[in-house]
């Protein structure tokens, strides 16, 4: 939108001074109201995702002080992060804080797995900070949900 002024006679009058001014802050007003269109709305969707999902990565860490992995298991947890991410990721740039914070979990998942399988069993005490930590994670990405504008 653009405001187009056109020199007048009475544009320095009392009366055109006023419109002048009432354009101007009209213009302005909405202008600054731009940012408005990156409020990012609250999706029931995405939160069941993520509070569906967290039970499982922490009982399948739980098992990672065990001999033996579920693989199919570590696979399946894998695409589901993957797909919330495309989910996410698909609603476009408003969405950033949670697509960034769902990508971040899917790093975290990806180097705990990698750590498993290249090192044991973890210890009671190392499964205890990384059930932490990957729980940390969900949570941040579940209240960032949460906290969003649910008013459509």
């Amino acid at each position: 939108m653009f405001l187009t002024l056109r020199w007048n006679e009475d544009a320095f009058s009392f009366g055109g001074a006023k419109r002048m001014f009432a354009l101007a802050s009209a213009w302005f007003s909405i202008a600054g109201c731009s940012h408005l269109s990156s409020i990012t709305y609250y999706d029931p969707t995405t939160f069941k995702n993520l509070t569906d999902l967290k039970p499982d990565v922490v009982e399948l860490y739980e098992g990672f002080g065990e001999k033996s992995l579920d693989s199919a298991r570590i696979a399946a947890i894998r695409l589901k992060l993957s797909q919330i991410y495309e989910y996410e990721k698909g609603k476009g740039e408003k969405n950033a804080e949670t697509y960034q914070q769902i990508d971040k979990i899917r790093d975290m998942y990806k180097r705990h797995v990698a750590n498993r399988l290249r090192n044991g069993p973890w210890t009671p005490a190392f499964l205890g900070d990384k059930v932490e930590e990957i729980s940390r994670a969900f949570d941040i990405a579940i209240q960032t949900e949460a906290l969003k504008n649910k008013n459509e």
